[in-house]
This record gives structure tokens, sequence and C-alpha cells, in this order.
């Protein structure tokens, strides 16, 4: 016959003061050990989804027929080719602003350190009401073919979904992105981070590593680098507003063929390339 009482003197250990000292101990150690692994990762690690193989479409001169968006700014002209099999949706939408005149009269609202301009807003102030902007939005486009290198042109207005799993979107707004600091360029720490093939094309060619993957990259920069680099370098207040407007007076679609570029390239800083070089004969020493 089984009997209901219960030993009052048997104790769970998994209830005593030390057994819970010890618990809050472990999981204290185990969330340092944690994030130590995670520092270590981001520091360090090869980035997620990135191809060992790339074929840099970017780098290689447009067919003739490859469709362009040209800038009249009040600074000079810019003009950049379109990738619509890469970005068709955000392609469509931006095409069809452009051709409606919606970026005539609008500004390049901010530069931020020169690493990239905020651009195609209808207010001069980059905190300012932006009366008439078009709101819509996108899900970001991502492809494993058009990266975050200098001049490129990515665009976003926001993120949708809930933390962690937001998403980033994109819309009438652009940035040109531009480069930063030769001192978070380092070859060998990028190779480590993004891979061999496209860390040694932000080392050649600067850019924001940081944006890699991130937003919806729809266009790149192939004439007009004397007014980018303007643009670029243009003296701002506090907000990044620029201290005189920058206006996009006018933008067009028309093709690679009607608005060739004497040289296709991305400019290359020659110090930089010189510092990779010296760096390279001295791993071969």
């Amino acid at each position: 016959m089984e009997s209901d009482y219960e030993n009052p003197k048997k104790k769970n250990p998994l209830n005593s003061p030390a057994f819970r000292r010890y618990f809050r101990v472990s999981l204290v150690a185990i969330i340092v050990i944690l994030v130590f692994v995670l520092l270590i990762w981001l520091a360090g690690a090869r980035q997620a989804g990135i191809p060992d193989e790339i074929d840099f479409i970017q780098l290689e001169e447009p067919e003739d027929d490859n469709p362009v968006v040209v800038f009249e700014t009040n600074l000079g002209n810019i003009s950049a080719v379109l990738y619509p099999e890469e970005v068709p949706e955000y392609y469509e939408y931006f095409v069809g602003l452009v051709e409606s005149g919606y970026y005539d009269g609008t500004y390049i609202c901010a530069v931020v350190d020169s690493a990239y301009a905020l651009g195609g807003t209808p207010d001069a102030d980059p905190n300012g009401d932006n009366e008439g902007a078009d709101e819509s939005a996108f899900e970001a486009e991502i492809s494993d073919k058009l990266w975050s290198i200098k001049g490129s042109m990515a665009s976003f207005v926001g993120t949708t979904g809930m933390w962690p799993f937001q998403k980033n979107c994109a819309g009438s707004t652009f940035f040109f992105i531009n480069d930063i600091d030769d001192a978070y360029m380092d070859e060998s720490a990028l190779r480590r981070s993004y891979g061999d093939a496209l860390g040694s094309v932000y080392a050649e060619y600067g850019g924001i590593p940081n944006f890699t993957q991130k937003y919806t990259i729809f266009a790149q920069v192939y004439d007009g680098w004397d007014v980018y680099e303007t643009i670029m370098a243009a003296e701002v207040l506090d907000t990044y507003q620029p201290v005189s407007d920058i206006v996009i007076e006018r933008a067009y679609i028309t093709t690679y063929g009607e608005a060739p570029a004497e040289v296709y390239g991305i400019p290359v800083d020659t110090e930089a390339e010189d510092e990779s070089s010296e760096n390279a004969e001295s791993d071969t020493e």
C-alpha cells in the first residue's frame, strides 16, 4: 500500500540556496562568454550571404541600350547607370518618378561626413516636413551583383516589422554612397569580413562596407565625378544640411549610348592603392 506521507526532511537540492548561488554565477559566466564570442565574430568573422565569386557589373562598361539617369544640379551634371534586371520593382518605381518630373527642383539635403549624400527630398532641410514627398515604400531588393562601393546609389526610407525581424525599405529618397575613413578600410580586415573578392574591391575603390546587402542598390555613378566630389566636400550645418543649397534642377532617363563616359570607371584612391601594393610586396618578401 502506497503512503501519501512525505518526509519533511527530504529537500530538493535544486531549491537550496547554494544551488541558486551557483546557478546565478554560472549564468553570468555563460553570458560573458557569449558576449565575448559575439564581439570576436563581429570584429572579424565573414559576413554571411556573400558569394566567393562575384560578377561586379558596376565595374563593367554598360551596353549602349542600358538605361541611365542624369541629374542636372546647380553644381553640374551627374550620370548613373541603372540596373532593371537586378532590382526590377524599384527600377520601375524610380523611373516612373523621374519621368513624372518628381525630382525636378528637389534637394540633396544632407551630406554626412563626406561618406554619403541624401537626395531627392522636396525640402532642403533634412529635418523638414518634406510636404508633397512620395511616401511609397518597398522592401529592399538585394542583389549579389550590386554592392555599396563608391558612386553606388541606394534607397532607404525606413523599416517595416518589429525588431529583430525588421526589414529595410526603399522609396523616393536616395543616397549617393562615397567612402569612409581609410582607417576602416584595411584590406586584410575587409577580406576577412567580406571575402577576398568583395574585400579587395572595397579596398581598391572605396565605399561603405557596413551597408553591404542592407539597402536597395539601384544605380552606379559613372560620369560627373568632379560634381560628385564637390557635393561630398560641401560645407554643412550641425544637421548635415549643406550651407549652400544643392538643387537637382532636372532629372531624366536616357541610355548609355546617348550619354556615354569618355572613360568608364570609378576613381581610385591612389594613396590607398600604393599602400595596398606596398603591403602586398612586403607579404611576399
